[in-house]
């Protein structure tokens, strides 16, 4: 009996021994702020602090009220979410299925980093390409067609003899491009759609090329010029290398999901009774679509198959599901056959990517769980705070009190209103401003030598300017007068500007009425502030919400 009780204590203090060394290595998350189960770790905490220290230039300091406004901010939101799932917001018609959008554009953001792009590589090769292009301009013309059956037919009729120009004056529909053969002037890399612009870098002048998808539809792109930095040295290179493997990759990552995208897109095949069916429903809608059950085409089961693509078919039950999780705004403006072709597609993708995601695990990952609810509590938040301000009213009285109370706020500034040349070398900027000084024509000079199609089709006149912003110019314009013409002024990389003051307007105070929307936004911002605050308070209050400042105070921040 002595016996049973020494081994019965010997297994009870090994219990023991084993609990205090599970409780000692077990790493416990100390929380500094919860409310209804969402809590603000330290660790989140500290993560946020440290992401504000950078975007601020290293500027805040860890003083307690800084620490109190950082946890404030992550800790507010969920207090907001939890004030909306009190008032059954997230059972409101109109975000029913936010969660299920979120959750779907997590997965497919997770599907292109871990799955798609994962084994995207740049080598030195592609950075050197980059680098090159940063220091060029390619001037091109394109054809365009909103669908590739389209785009496939003008390429025929070229090749068969018909004049780029003239088709160009068939299918645009702007005077300018009619006349100038779907001329788009000369552009440098991040310009143009991505596709566009490899197309473009990647073939001579001379070169005809397409059909080119591009995000508004589909190119036949000629290839006109190409000028390049004739100085292009080792260490100029060396010097831009960091920069350009993060835009190398940026560019090579965009291509890449393009052309997946396409790939996918070219095996997809809609049953063209539904395509129909369902836009007749639509076209019958008023105003916003409203909702799933009153949009569904008749005489059509749940079962029926309405898509088929290479990885598998889409039944009305599968379709039903991804137009559901749609954001409104996007189903809002399909009136033609092609873009409903267009969105049920990419809804096909978006179930596809999902469905690669699933397989690979990937909404399993803790982190990808905690991103899904960081985003849907931080949705809620949003709603909270626009029912807020669609709350708020101000009197005529509180809008004038506010105006007089605050006079410097209310002032235009000093504006210029400018016209540019835009060249792409320092000879060539030279020879311009010689012919300007023998008396040529500023507007005559920008349709001849300006290098920026979009300062083509407005004579190279910009909007009103604040003078207070030209300071990234030069100090040249800030000595403007009316009808001065500046010397060449390189505004980067092989690109020059000419300017010409056409008109100056003097800073002056803003009456009442001319003020009367910006006044608004102040006195609206004023009471957002406080009844977000006061209603914060409440929330907390009600839910017995926990913070705790001493540890707040007590953590150590390394930066």
């Amino acid at each position: 009996m002595k016996y049973s009780r020494l081994i019965l204590l010997g297994i009870f203090c090994c219990f023991l021994l084993i609990q205090c060394t599970y409780s000692k290595n077990k790493k416990v998350e100390l929380i500094l702020a919860e409310i209804d189960g969402y809590a603000v770790s330290e660790a989140h905490f500290i993560t946020s602090y440290k992401e504000l220290y950078y975007r601020t230039g290293q500027s805040i300091t860890p003083d307690l009220s800084t620490r109190k406004a950082v946890l404030d901010s992550e800790f507010n939101t969920y207090v907001l979410a939890v004030h909306a799932m009190d008032q059954g917001l997230d059972k409101r018609e109109d975000l029913e299925f936010l969660k299920a959008r979120i959750q779907t554009r997590v997965w497919t953001e997770e599907f292109r980093r871990q799955l798609l792009l994962s084994d995207l590589e740049v080598n030195e090769s592609d950075l050197r390409e980059y680098f090159v292009r940063f220091n060029s301009k390619v001037r091109a013309s394109h054809l365009y067609a909103e669908t590739r059956e389209e785009s496939e037919r003008l390429l025929a009729r070229l090749e068969a003899g018909e004049s780029f120009e003239k088709l160009a004056e068939e299918v645009f529909g702007t005077p300018y491009m009619q006349e100038n053969g779907g001329d788009v002037g000369f552009f440098s890399t991040d310009d143009m759609d991505v596709s566009f612009e490899e197309a473009a870098f990647t073939n001579p002048p001379g070169s005809i090329v397409g059909p080119v998808q591009t995000a508004q539809g589909y190119s036949i792109i000629k290839v006109m010029d190409r000028v390049q930095n004739p100085i292009l040295t080792e260490a100029d290179f060396q010097r831009q290398l960091p920069e350009l493997e993060q835009y190398a990759r940026k560019k090579m990552e965009e291509l890449q999901e393009r052309n997946h995208l396409g790939a996918f897109m070219e095996t997809v095949s809609i049953d063209q009774d539904f395509i129909e069916a369902l836009l007749d429903e639509i076209k019958g809608q008023q105003g916003r679509e409203l909702g799933i059950k009153s949009i569904i085409p008749p005489n059509w089961n749940v079962d029926d198959p309405i898509l088929r693509h290479k990885y598998f078919i889409m039944t009305l039950e599968d379709w039903v599901a991804q137009w559901q999780i749609t954001p409104v705004e996007y189903l809002e403006g399909i009136s033609s056959e092609y873009h409903l072709k267009s969105v049920l597609s990419g809804m096909a993708y978006r179930s596809y990517m999902s469905q690669q995601a699933y397989e690979a695990g990937i909404p399993e990952q803790p982190a990808v769980k905690a991103s899904i609810q960081q985003t849907y509590l931080n949705a809620l938040a949003r709603e909270v705070e626009s029912e807020i301000k669609k709350s708020i009213e101000f009197s005529p009285a509180e809008l004038y009190t506010t105006f007089q109370a605050n006079p410097d706020r209310f002032i235009q500034p000093k504006q210029v209103l400018l016209q540019r040349i835009v060249v792409s070398s320092e000879e060539k900027a030279a020879q311009v401003y010689d012919a300007l000084e023998n008396g040529q024509d500023f507007t005559r000079m920008v349709q001849l030598h300006t290098e920026s199609n979009a300062d083509l089709m407005v004579d190279g006149i910009m909007n009103y300017e604040q003078w207070a912003r030209l300071g990234h110019l030069g100090q040249e314009l800030q000595q403007l007068e009316q009808n001065y013409v500046t010397f060449p002024i390189a505004y980067q990389a092989s690109e020059y500007h000419i300017y010409k003051c056409l008109d100056i307007v003097e800073a002056r105070s803003l009456r009442f009425n001319e003020a009367k929307e910006a006044v608004q936004d102040i006195l609206l911002e004023q009471k957002f502030r406080e009844a977000r605050s006061l209603l914060i308070d409440q929330v907390k209050i009600k839910h017995n919400a926990f913070i705790d400042l001493e540890r707040l105070e007590e953590i150590n921040i390394e930066v």
